[in-house]
């Protein structure tokens, strides 16, 4: 037996599956801050989705059902719109619950035709999550511009910063990521991407994606890493339990250059950094938790990379 508390988080999942169909920049905010809120409502989220999706083939049913009847009845206006103007009756698909059917109404409205994009942003310091109506989730670190679909949440394109995908597999339909003149595609996998500085780098901790910049394909499976810069492709490798660490509240490095790691923690922390020049090419092996308070990470970074921290007006100064 259900919970009336757990009916009632349910209800809401469904308010919220019909709502993101048009749903504003400030929608997607709200509905980040009410998935953060409880635990519970994420999941109840994902099985409205799947509820979506197991509705699928009868939705398509009942459309082509109520073409028919209505042709046979001499309704020539049928073809325009085949959801409106149904009999009572005439439906070919058992009663449902009005959940449910709440559900459907959502897969409809996405049928609408329309194909406005919207766009997804962070602030340094700022991390924020966002499920789509298939089932994936993405969760953008600071600093992050990404490009959504409304029509279609197969598609997605990263502007600049972070994110990890973590994306329901539909063979039919891959998930397709742009990032400049490259694309990543699923193949039913949960993979990390990073864009800046004219670089692009790809790291996969589950399943696998293939990776395409218009000339080459390549696959990356789990704990295959990928950096694109101009022509220049390196292929690397990385434990797959520490791709994506970011979401997890820690920074992992294996001889990572110490501009990488500060732009890592103001990404993360919003934490403007200045190196000092002897630092350029310093590297960096280790682990850097990032929680606590700004004075508790200062001093842990001071420690760990073997460096002067300085707090100043704007941020950090770091110098030997």
């Amino acid at each position: 037996m259900i919970r009336p508390d757990d009916e009632g988080i349910h209800g809401q999942a469904i308010a919220w599956h019909v709502r993101l169909a048009d749903a504003s920049e400030e929608d997607w905010g709200e509905f980040a801050a009410w998935l953060e809120a409880d635990a519970r409502h994420n999941d109840a989220y994902e099985a409205v989705c799947d509820e979506d999706l197991a509705l699928s083939p009868a939705v398509a049913l009942a459309r082509q059902e109520n073409f028919r009847t209505e042709a046979e009845a001499g309704h020539r206006d049928a073809a325009v719109s085949p959801i409106g103007a149904r009999r009572p009756g005439r439906w070919m698909w058992p009663a449902m619950a009005a959940t449910v059917a709440l559900v459907a109404a959502g897969s409809w409205m996405a049928v609408g035709g329309w194909d406005r994009s919207y766009t997804v942003t962070t602030a340094p310091g700022e991390a924020r999550t966002i499920a789509l109506s298939d089932g994936s989730r993405i969760m953008l670190n600071g600093g992050t511009e990404l490009v959504l679909r409304q029509s279609d949440p197969r598609v997605a394109e990263l502007k600049a910063g972070e994110a990890q995908f973590s994306v329901r597999h539909n063979a039919e339909k891959p998930f397709t990521l742009t990032v400049g003149s490259q694309r990543v595609v699923d193949v039913g996998t949960v993979f990390n991407v990073r864009s800046g500085s004219g670089a692009v780098q790809v790291e996969v901790s589950e399943g696998a994606v293939r990776f395409e910049d218009g000339i080459t394909r390549l696959r990356l499976n789990a704990g295959d890493t990928l950096k694109a810069s101009g022509d220049r492709l390196v292929e690397g490798s990385k434990a797959a339990a520490d791709i994506g660490a970011w979401t997890r509240g820690k920074l992992v490095y294996r001889d990572a250059p110490l501009v990488e790691v500060a732009g890592d923690i103001t990404r993360a922390r919003g934490i403007a950094i200045e190196l000092g020049p002897d630092l350029s090419k310093t590297s960096f092996t280790g682990v850097i938790q990032l929680d606590g308070d700004n004075a508790a990470l200062q001093r842990r970074v001071e420690v760990l990379i073997g460096a002067k921290v300085t707090e100043t007006a704007d941020g950090w100064s770091i110098t030997r």
